[in-house]
């Protein structure tokens, strides 16, 4: 039986090396699960995160785990 990941996909991610699967945590209701966190852990630079200002967004969408 086949799981879902959620993937994540911030701006310019390419260049770190994503898309990457989320971390299980982010599902668990009532996590307090830092996105943003999460994302420079990953290695993504908080200069991308300060040049989206207000308007910082990630595309996200479920895919099949392999």
């Amino acid at each position: 039986m086949m799981s879902k990941v959620t993937m994540c996909d911030p701006p310019n991610g390419w260049k770190y090396g994503f898309p990457k699967p989320v971390h299980e945590e982010y599902h668990t209701l009532g996590s307090d699960f830092d996105v943003i966190s999460w994302l420079k852990a990953e290695g993504y630079p908080q200069s991308e995160i300060d040049a989206c200002g207000d308007h910082f967004y990630c595309r996200y969408w479920e895919t099949d785990d392999e």
